[in-house]
């Protein structure tokens, strides 16, 4: 009986690990595809790129890629999505209500840089695409980008109800901040001055500089 059940055990543990594999399979294919369609919509532009043209750099058949993704504006709203995501990570990974301004000011900052720098490619894909981009996925950027400012808006209110901040206005403020950031890409370069963590720590000097009262 013992032996009966741990072979039923057994068989479970296998189909599980088959599922398992195949579910990894079919992501690393999915990113394949991501990765050369972002390459593609950056380099020849969105228009301009046809799925065959993705399955043509990939050495696949397009059926293959649309048993990934639906069509071409899909690979688009999954790579916005993805991009926006991790936007979100960086203001869910610092506590914005708590702490002190100056250090949520510097997290934000660096942790901004940081990203901006390591998906330059999607960003200048986005600003350069977006006014042929769908109406949802404008709209969705959108929405993320007016939250994020908002997010950035209340640390500096923060700051300046503790005596830390001093400015006039810090909704233009945080956007000017934002903005200073957010524009790297179009100068950052790998072989360049200095290394990421260097602009990351010098922009968020930078940003503490404008809003401090000290």
């Amino acid at each position: 009986m013992a032996k009966q059940k741990t072979t039923k055990r057994n068989t479970k543990s296998a189909k599980g690990d088959k599922l398992g594999i195949r579910a990894k399979l079919f992501e690393f294919k999915r990113e394949q595809i991501l990765e050369v369609a972002e390459k593609l919509f950056f380099e020849r532009g969105y228009s301009a790129t046809t799925v065959g043209a993705i399955a043509e750099e990939l050495r696949v058949t397009k059926p293959f890629i649309y048993y990934y993704f639906d069509n071409k504006e899909d690979i688009l709203h999954v790579l916005v999505k993805r991009t926006m995501q991790r936007n979100i990570n960086v203001y869910e990974g610092v506590d914005i209500e708590n702490g002190d301004p100056v250090d949520v000011l510097r997290a934000l900052c660096e942790r901004t840089v940081k990203l901006v720098i390591e998906i330059r490619t999607s960003i200048a894909m986005f600003w350069r695409e977006q006014n042929i981009m769908p109406e949802s996925e404008k709209r969705y950027m959108h929405e993320m980008k007016q939250k994020h400012d908002a997010q950035l808006t209340r640390v500096l209110e923060r700051g300046i109800a503790s005596g830390e901040f001093a400015m006039a206005d810090p909704k233009l403020t945080a956007l000017a901040i934002q903005g200073m950031l957010n524009w790297i890409y179009t100068w950052y370069h790998p072989k360049g001055r200095l290394e990421a963590d260097e602009i990351a720590n010098k922009m968020a000097d930078l940003a503490i500089k404008i809003v401090s009262a000290r």
